[in-house]
């Protein structure tokens, strides 16, 4: 039963999908993890590579993109041609929307998918008594203040803003280079209740566990990882079978 509510799941994930807007790279140009040059590109795309436009105005000159290989990132706006005529396309996640952050508020950001950076012990920026330590213990900055402000924007009662109903959220992983930035920052529910399952952020934190230990293990790539999450971490979870009875 359970695998054929999983099928049944990912074969929506296919629906109410329509004609991508469509762009051609003009010439070679850096696809980026954010609209700006701070940060290493993740890769360089050739002439003629076909991409597909995920929002359908630039920010700073840079448009946000999908490649044919599902990579998502930012390229500058001058070296691809936007196909005219093509229709925006909608995407739907595998699970109910209430699943999800707000696109619009936790787009979902990375600071590094360098696997040096995630692998290696830092010395600066540990936890008080270690001399060393993980890339997330020494990056993990995130202010009460900005908490607050996390839970404005996702309209979070007074009564609920604690651990017995939900948490303040990175939604890619700290550990597997998730940015302290609010872009990166969500309010998820502890019960999140979907086809009899709960997909609350206990769940994702054993989806963000698994993904950094494989990542570790040189087993997954942090770009892979980033754009699985991103593009449906519900998704995710069920393929790697993580909603298996514990």
């Amino acid at each position: 039963m359970k695998q054929i509510i999983r099928l049944l799941s990912i074969c929506l994930l296919f629906l109410g999908l329509a004609n991508a807007q469509t762009a051609t790279v003009k010439r070679n140009v850096n696809l980026r993890l954010d609209p700006s040059t701070d940060n290493t590109p993740i890769t360089t795309l050739k002439p003629k590579a076909k991409l597909e436009l995920i929002e359908p105005d630039d920010t700073e000159g840079y448009f946000h993109v999908e490649t044919t290989d599902g990579e998502e990132g930012w390229v500058w706006g001058k070296n691809i041609r936007i196909e005219s005529g093509s229709a925006p396309l909608t995407k739907t996640h595998i699970g109910s929307p209430e699943l999800y952050p707000n696109p619009d508020l936790t787009p979902g950001l990375a600071d590094t998918l360098k696997l040096s950076d995630l692998t290696k012990r830092y010395t600066k920026g540990c936890p008080s008594g270690k001399k060393s330590c993980t890339y997330s213990q020494a990056h993990r900055n995130v202010p009460k203040s900005v908490h607050t402000q996390v839970y404005e924007e996702y309209n979070v009662p007074d009564a609920d803003r604690n651990i017995q109903h939900g948490e303040v959220d990175h939604f890619y992983p700290l550990c597997a280079g998730g940015s302290n930035d609010i872009k990166n920052l969500w309010y998820q529910r502890k019960e999140n209740d979907w086809n009899g399952r709960n997909f609350g952020f206990h769940e994702k934190d054993k989806l963000e566990t698994y993904v950094c230990a494989q990542i570790k293990a040189h087993k997954m790539n942090p770009k892979d990882a980033f754009n699985r999450i991103k593009s449906d971490w519900v998704k995710f979870y069920l393929d790697e079978g993580l909603d298996a009875e514990d």
